[in-house]
């Protein structure tokens, strides 16, 4: 398995700043969540873990960009942070924002097995109550 190593502080401010984008997989556990700068300069990371993205840009036409795509437990620390970053990507604080909902979901135990579309082992949300359906929204 190959692990990237922690970010440092310095990291995850300068990856908070980027934009991000939740990139699925299948099975679930294979997604990842893809770190890109809007202005198409190279993101902070390890060589190895760049990539190319195709986003829209603010002319509504696709461009591809370079982009650092780390699995979900590697995002975290970085999503989780973003809220409170200064100058954080709006995008990097909304996914910041899900994860930590997520977070709390699982922590209170609403995890519910199944399987993706694909017949792969998923785990999904829930029972929800009328509130965490309201945190939702």
């Amino acid at each position: 398995m190959h692990r990237h190593p922690v970010a440092t502080p310095a990291e995850i401010a300068e990856l908070s700043r980027c934009s991000a984008v939740f990139v699925p997989g299948d099975p679930a556990r294979t997604g990842g969540v893809a770190f890109w700068h809007t202005d198409g300069s190279t993101p902070p990371g390890a060589p190895d873990a760049l990539s190319e993205l195709t986003v829209l840009g603010d002319d509504l036409l696709r461009r591809t960009v370079p982009a650092l795509r780390l699995p979900v437990r590697d995002a975290l620390p970085v999503l989780t942070r973003a809220r409170v970053v200064a100058h954080a990507s709006p995008a990097t604080a909304f996914w910041g924002a899900a994860a930590l909902l997520g977070l709390q979901f699982v922590a209170r135990g609403l995890l519910l097995p199944g399987l993706s579309g694909t017949e792969h082992d998923a785990w999904r949300i829930g029972p929800l109550s009328g509130d965490d359906l309201e945190r939702l929204r």
